[in-house]
């Protein structure tokens, strides 16, 4: 065996680096843009549908593949210390973004059957590491700490009642009648449902106002005079 054969054994092709790190970013980020599409649903007081969820979920994922392709890094790449490139070391690009939106969700599966990319591969692009060591990794953080900041908002808003929810457990419900008298332990769902409706009312909701004053003293303490 030649010494040329036994190193091209040792050393993988650049399109097989850093492969496993970026199936997990993939992943993470997959995950995060369907609860980004969730929460979003939730903020905008939306009735949940599947077809609504779908579309949401799957425009927050474009979105960020988008930006992936843009700037080759998005917050799940960011947090293994990875961006995507290609070969000649510059941005993938929109194209190449819009196309992986696409790719990337089959290729999870590919990659755990194959052991390789290879729609990735037919794209032209590869996961490299962020150059520059921690000064690098912490210099291209702001723009993951946006995503973050969305996904963050969007966990919120998932665990947090709606305004229909909220009245109809404070309003419909023997468990919300006993969380607005403060005759029971005191739950999340009661806790959550109790400060939205405190929000609201002190954002100019008459509806809820007129609810919390007349049916809710725990709350209407809350809000005061």
């Amino acid at each position: 065996m030649s010494d040329g054969t036994l190193f091209s054994m040792d050393t993988p092709p650049t399109e097989a680096r850093f492969q496993n790190r970026l199936w997990v970013a993939d992943l993470l980020d997959l995950t995060g843009a369907a609860l980004v599409g969730w929460g979003a649903v939730r903020a905008a007081e939306w009735v949940s549908t599947a077809g609504l969820l779908g579309f949401a979920m799957g425009a927050a994922w474009l979105l960020l593949s988008c930006v992936g392709g843009l700037t080759g890094l998005t917050p799940g790449r960011h947090a293994l210390g990875l961006k995507l490139e290609r070969a000649e070391g510059k941005t993938p690009g929109l194209g190449a973004g819009l196309l992986r939106a696409l790719t990337a969700p089959v290729e999870l599966v590919l990659q755990v059957v194959l052991q390789r990319r290879p729609l990735d591969e037919q794209l032209g692009v590869h996961a490299s590491v962020i150059p520059g060591g921690f000064r690098g990794w912490a210099r291209s953080l702001p723009l993951p700490l946006v995503g973050l900041a969305l996904l963050a908002g969007a966990v919120w808003s998932i665990v947090t009642p709606t305004r229909q929810e909220m009245l109809q457990y404070l309003d419909r419900t023997l468990t919300g009648w006993h969380c607005c008298h403060g005759t029971r332990e005191v739950t999340w769902q009661c806790r959550t449902s109790l400060s939205r409706a405190v929000r609201n009312a002190s954002g100019g909701d008459t509806e809820v106002a007129d609810f919390v004053r007349n049916e809710c003293p725990v709350a209407a303490a809350r809000l005061g005079p």
